[in-house]
């Protein structure tokens, strides 16, 4: 790599050109070239809240991005940012420059944002800088794996759990995206904003479906199912909070697990540290930790 010029060009953007795009891929392989991270920015803004908010900010010198920082900003009230330096350009404080930057844009929000740095922890500098700006540890989502769903045991109604049965929402449906929005809502404590967005994404995918979770005729959960290339990933999966650790989650995850079209050969989902029982309920039903995202603020 070139000399680092002192005088370096920092840009703010809303969304990046091909061959910004082009530039900053090829920045991020050359981290993971150089340690096995697994984290991967967003590089759209089309799931932020609003468009208008600068959400990219790379630091160059003479064209080549040294340091890239992409914001997630979902809603108002939160906000997620992953940063790649380049390892040849580390611990000259780039990284805070771009931090800093983007903390002056979001000054007029920022106080009633949560927002959080996100690290695999696969980066010992990166780690390092963060201890160096006083980052405090938030919590771990866990991403787990369970290969050949369907070798899951008994379903629901062999296993002394509750009857169950899923019923697909028709995502053309005015009143099924409002009924799903409001059992989101319900479920999750979401803010509207933030459930809007997140359902609006699950019904236009095309390779996304989303159930409702049935026992006998009344609906007590909900579920979003993606399939692609041979795996299923599991999101969005909740029981109504006066039904909880009832059984009606096991029996659930039991049937989705039945339900899996022929050729599927592992189910994917993403757990967070502070929900203990859903932790503790996957992993007992077969579920390993494949990698983790660790969250500062």
């Amino acid at each position: 790599m070139r000399k680092v010029d002192p005088i370096m060009k920092i840009q703010k953007l809303t969304k990046l050109s091909p061959n910004q795009l082009k530039r900053v891929e090829k920045l991020i392989r050359d981290c993971k070239d150089y340690e096995p991270v697994t984290l991967t920015p967003s590089l759209t803004n089309e799931m932020n809240y609003s468009r208008e908010l600068p959400c990219f900010y790379l630091l160059t010198d003479q064209g080549e991005v040294l340091s890239f920082l992409s914001l997630f900003l979902p809603d108002p009230s939160y906000g997620e940012a992953i940063a790649f330096t380049h390892p040849m350009a580390r611990r000259r404080g780039f990284f805070k420059r771009l931090w800093d930057e983007a903390l002056n844009e979001l000054i007029d929000i920022i106080e009633d944002m949560e927002l959080l740095f996100v690290t695999d922890g696969n980066s010992p500098e990166a780690l390092a800088a963060l201890e160096a700006m006083d980052g405090e540890y938030q919590y771990t989502e866990y991403i787990l794996e369970k290969k050949t769903a369907r070798d899951s045991g008994p379903i629901a109604e062999d296993s002394g759990l509750p009857a169950m049965s899923l019923q697909k929402a028709d995502v053309s449906s005015q009143e099924d995206f409002s009924r799903v929005c409001s059992l989101h809502e319900e479920i999750f404590y979401d803010g509207q904003t933030g459930t809007l967005k997140f359902t609006q994404e699950a019904f236009r995918s095309p390779d996304t479906s989303t159930y409702y979770i049935q026992n006998k005729d009344r609906c007590i959960g909900l579920c979003h199912l993606t399939l692609s290339q041979g795996s299923a990933y599991l999101y969005g999966f909740g029981i109504l909070p006066a039904l909880q650790n009832q059984g009606y989650g096991r029996a659930a995850l039991r049937l989705l697990y039945a339900s899996l079209p022929e050729g599927t050969d592992r189910l994917w989902l993403q757990v967070s540290s502070l929900n203990e029982p859903a932790f503790s309920l996957y992993t007992s039903e077969g579920f390993q930790v494949r990698s983790k995202l660790d969250y500062y603020y």
